[in-house]
């Protein structure tokens, strides 16, 4: 009777220290992502879709950046690439999942390819800013991107 009794408390401090020890390594709860912003000359700039951060680089609608630098940005459904062209003078063209892309018809290196999503096509915030021209600052104690580009009126 004293071994039953044994043995049925050993199992049962076996099975609570498994379940403790599954509860101590389970997978964290989601933290919630603060929020990025992006003021384009000392004004806040809105995008349509959330700003997407993933290993430090944030990511923002192509069209919206693009356009609000004074370039275009377009997408191909056929070859999965983003045209970004400026003035007649700059054209980049960056591959979904592919880290080279053509700059003015040379081959180049990108650390972080565009990212189609529904409705829209994200890109590196900073690589692009900087492409299109623009200075880019960032304030880690506000979370905000500062582009600074002078604007042809």
């Amino acid at each position: 009777m004293l071994r039953k009794f044994s043995t049925m408390m050993l199992t049962a401090a076996l099975l609570t220290g498994s379940v403790a020890a599954t509860a101590a390594f389970a997978a964290p709860a989601p933290v919630q992502q603060q929020k990025i912003k992006v003021q384009l000359n000392g004004k806040e700039f809105p995008f349509p879709q959330e700003i997407v951060t993933e290993n430090g680089v944030a990511y923002v609608n192509s069209s919206t950046l693009a356009i609000a630098l004074g370039g275009s940005a377009a997408w191909d459904s056929t070859t999965k690439s983003l045209l970004i062209a400026k003035d007649n003078q700059y054209a980049l063209r960056m591959y979904e999942n592919k880290n080279f892309a053509y700059k003015n018809g040379k081959e180049t290196s990108v650390a972080n390819p565009p990212r189609p999503v529904t409705g829209a096509v994200l890109v590196p915030l900073v690589f692009i800013a900087q492409e299109l021209g623009a200075k880019v600052e960032y304030d880690a104690k506000t979370l905000t991107y500062k582009l600074s580009i002078p604007i042809n009126s």
